[in-house]
């Protein structure tokens, strides 16, 4: 079977000193658990190597321009590090561009010739078999070549994945995931500083199962090519809106911040019994009215466990961009019953704890989250 070689690097990892082994050991696993287990993965200096079929090289190239911890990557050609050796296989690969740049460094300072050697010599042979010219800013195919004490790496693209720390080398949460902007750019950003992240959804169906019948379903597959995760918690809005429908009229301006209350409290008990250690929301500081400092505040209050909010001082116009990258901004502006959209129209901007307390004991809050954490269904997409 023919085999295709790709070269590695990360950035962050590389500065990790001591721990740099656990950082690089989990890389391989995730690595390993996107494209196949069979997948070879060999640590090298700062950079990985991992070879795969050829028949997988397209598949490969999508896969790893998604896992957290890459900076970038390369499908390349080897060479024995000699002069020639490398200069045959450079004019190989090199195609027939109308002009090119060498871009050539060397790991090992005991080669008989420099990187600026190295460079000559291919760039020489290069020209001469291609007619090419040599332009150093502005050319149409760059040639990297990284020559090492007995093998030679050479290619000719370097592709950029997400950056970030591996997923699973910075302990677990639970992302409440509404299918907005959001909550998907919070879930996508705390998977890239290298947590694992699991989902837990309200929905508003009958049964739990129609949620995999909408575009939730597509987000949590979507956001696993990077997360790795796929596991969906599917909690019942019915039992708190039940709740809340002999509220007065003065009552309701109060009942989203209670909602978003009890999804918290819901999120911390779910979190105890499955081991994770923080919650995550997609809120943006002052960007709704449910998101004002006395209401995220509010939310905080009602509970022990972290709440982690990496969109806090993010724009909204910034959400959507990187939500485009993710590819969701189509399954993002598809209809769907939000729970938050639906409680209140007119939500106060400033939470009164008074009120709030005294609304969340008439409506037995505490026996509302008992009762949802136990329909709670979870689902392996």
């Amino acid at each position: 079977m023919n085999k295709s070689h790709f070269l590695i690097r990360y950035a962050e990892i590389a500065l990790k000193g001591g721990n740099l082994s656990y950082f690089e050991n989990q890389l391989i696993k995730n690595i390993k658990i996107s494209l196949d287990k069979n997948v070879e993965v060999e640590k090298q200096r700062k950079q990985l190597l991992a070879t795969v079929p050829s028949t997988l090289i397209n598949q490969s190239v999508k896969k790893l321009s998604q896992i957290f911890g890459i900076a970038w990557f390369a499908q390349i050609h080897q060479s024995p590090s000699t002069l020639e050796d490398i200069s045959k296989v450079a004019r190989k690969i090199i195609g027939n561009p109308k002009s090119f740049a060498i871009r050539a460094s060397r790991s090992d300072k005991h080669l008989p010739f420099t990187s600026q050697d190295l460079a000559i010599k291919v760039g020489s042979d290069v020209a001469q078999s291609t007619k090419a010219k040599v332009d150093l800013t502005n050319p149409e195919t760059n040639l990297y070549i990284s020559a090492a004490t007995h093998t030679t790496y050479l290619y000719t693209q370097k592709i950029s994945g997400p950056g970030g720390l591996p997923v699973g080398t910075s302990g677990k949460i639970l992302s409440l995931l509404s299918g907005g902007f959001d909550s998907i750019a919070a879930s996508y950003l705390l998977g890239k500083r290298g947590a694992q992240v699991d989902f837990l959804h309200f929905h508003v169906f009958p049964n739990p199962d129609k949620v995999l019948d909408s575009k939730i379903k597509t987000i949590v597959n979507t956001l696993s090519n990077s997360t790795l995760s796929k596991k969906l918690l599917l909690a019942s809005y019915t039992p708190y809106q039940m709740a809340i429908l002999d509220l007065a009229n003065k009552q309701v301006q109060h009942e989203l911040v209670v909602f978003r209350r009890l999804m918290a409290r819901v999120g911390e008990s779910i979190a105890k019994e499955h081991g994770y250690q923080a919650l995550v929301l997609g809120d943006s500081l002052g960007q709704v009215a449910s998101q004002t400092m006395e209401n995220i505040v509010a939310v905080d209050q009602a509970v022990n466990i972290p709440i982690f909010r990496p969109l806090i001082g993010i724009d909204k116009i910034d959400i959507i961009d990187l939500v485009k990258k993710i590819g969701l901004e189509k399954e993002t502006n598809l209809p769907y019953k939000d729970c938050c959209s639906i409680v209140s129209k007119s939500p106060a901007i400033k939470a009164n704890l008074e009120k709030i307390t005294k609304i969340e004991e008439n409506i037995k809050i505490n026996n509302i989250t008992n009762e949802i954490v136990n329909q709670t269904k979870t689902i392996n997409l």
